[in-house]
């Protein structure tokens, strides 16, 4: 008789303990994090749940069982196991998911709610975005996306259901629970001094993969300001990690901006947490990164790096599926260009320590564009994870 995998008995064991749960009356939820990255996304929703009812079981399906950040959600490591085997847990009532490639049982009610604003692309790819019956909804921007998606492919006909919910993550952020001053001091920064935030997206061709350290040196000529560097939580991606590679370039970023450490006004906040940072910090630096929507909420000034790697090359190497998505449709349409459109963009590098320093003297200059696009960017500020939860609560009928 041949031996009996390993993956094989977790699956049974799991099996085991959510046919428990269901014979003591439990409702069961599988949560996704199959990225580390993405527990701000999930943790608000899941916090909601809690305060709500003690009739959910609740199951990890993550690349890192057991990892110390799990933690936070007190659920333990018997309750864990690798993302292959979510597809095998029939008994889950939900799967809920914040990427789009997270992948359920067909029984189980498949939840995506989206781990960012709308951008890089025109619309979901069509055998994700079907995989699910649910989506959450962050913003009247993200509807339009997703609305677009359903009419590019035709897809009226199949019983998707689309909830304007919210942005969880941002809940604390927009009710003003971070205080600047303690965040800059916590971090043994000068809260006196104006605060640049760098926070880029991961993918090759974007500033980080393209000008690597020359972004940063160039912020530091700006002179007396506080630097925070920040970037996309998947750059992150620990070494052991199979998309490590696709993630970081094969990177050690945390490692490669070690030499900045002698600056005293620079900080390397490698958290998967960047909400603390956007309330401390006066401008934004970044290329097409989704977080420069929620600065755009705070009606904070952002500029751009153009990135022609990334328009040219990766667009279509990385981003070819996703609907018709162009160069010229990244650069300018809102649903893709992170809100290219209120900010200021920089074409040359060495220019950037000049802008950074005439957003910080005129932070006005753009604040009408802004807060008239701060409209299309929230359901529910403030109060998103608590209506997540109460639409999960009643498709679950409780």
């Amino acid at each position: 008789m041949g031996l009996i995998s390993t993956s094989s008995l977790k699956a049974a064991e799991i099996k085991s303990r959510m046919l428990k749960d269901k014979l003591s009356g439990k409702k069961i939820i599988i949560l996704d994090i199959e990225e580390l990255s993405f527990v701000p996304y999930i943790l608000p929703v899941y916090n909601a749940l809690k305060k709500k009812t003690n009739k959910i079981s609740y199951y990890i399906a993550t690349h890192y069982p057991g990892d110390e950040i799990l933690k936070i959600f007190e659920i333990p490591e018997e309750k864990q196991f690798s993302v292959n085997l979510s597809k095998e847990f029939s008994r889950a009532d939900i799967f809920l998911s914040p990427h789009i490639y997270g992948e359920g049982n067909k029984k189980s009610l498949k939840i995506h709610i989206n781990h960012n604003q709308p951008v890089k692309y025109e619309s979901y790819q069509k055998s994700e975005f079907v995989n699910f019956d649910v989506h959450f909804l962050t913003s009247p921007l993200h509807r339009e996306q997703t609305e677009n998606t359903i009419r590019k492919y035709g897809l009226e006909d199949m019983d998707i259901k689309l909830f304007d919910t919210g942005y969880s993550k941002s809940d604390k952020l927009l009710n003003g629970e971070y205080n600047r001053e303690e965040i800059l001091s916590g971090l043994n920064l000068d809260p006196s001094r104006k605060t640049v935030l760098y926070a880029p997206s991961w993918d090759e061709g974007l500033s980080l993969r393209k000008f690597g350290k020359k972004v940063i040196e160039n912020i530091l000529k700006t002179g007396n300001i506080n630097l925070i560097v920040k970037l996309h939580p998947i750059s992150y991606c620990p070494e052991n990690g199979p998309n490590y590679l696709f993630y970081t370039g094969g990177v050690n970023w945390i490692k490669e901006l070690e030499e900045f450490d002698r600056y005293e006004n620079f900080r390397h906040v490698p958290s998967n947490n960047v909400d603390p940072l956007l309330e401390a910090a006066d401008v934004m630096v970044t290329d097409v990164s989704s977080v420069a929507l929620e600065f755009i909420m705070l009606d904070k000034p952002v500029i751009y790096i153009d990135c022609p790697d990334f328009f040219e090359k990766t667009l279509k190497k990385t981003y070819s599926t996703f609907g018709d998505t162009t160069a010229e449709f990244v650069k300018n349409d809102p649903k893709a260009n992170a809100g290219r459109h209120v900010g200021e963009v920089v074409y040359d590098i060495e220019k950037l320590s000049d802008v950074i320093n005439e957003s910080l003297a005129d932070p006005d200059k753009l604040s009408e564009k802004r807060r008239e696009f701060a409209k299309q960017l929230s359901y529910n500020p403030g109060k998103a994870s608590e209506a997540a939860g109460e639409k999960i609560i009643e498709l679950l009928g409780l």
